[in-house]
């Protein structure tokens, strides 16, 4: 995965920021900068910018770069609005 960081959707990054305020679990699904795909269930505690990146913190201490994040709660993100949903809910 090329690791330039590309700005997210603004309109997305409001439904993050909601998130975090109301402090909801959610369903986050992302590509790690090895590009695994993971789904992770936790609190947005956190976004942030850090050297003109922005990122969340989960309440699992987790930093997940906001380029990478592929869906909050089923919501996909704009840059991946093509992806195929391949993980298991089992």
């Amino acid at each position: 995965m090329d690791n330039k960081y590309l700005p997210i959707d603004c309109n997305f990054y409001d439904v993050l920021l909601e998130k975090a305020t109301k402090k909801e679990f959610c369903k986050i699904q992302y590509f790690t900068d090895i590009h695994e795909f993971m789904t992770v269930n936790a609190v947005i505690k956190d976004v942030f910018t850090q050297r003109g990146e922005e990122f969340m913190l989960l309440s699992t201490e987790e930093s997940i770069r906001l380029d990478r994040l592929v869906s909050i709660n089923g919501m996909l993100a704009p840059a991946h609005a093509n992806i195929n949903d391949f993980s298991c809910s089992c």
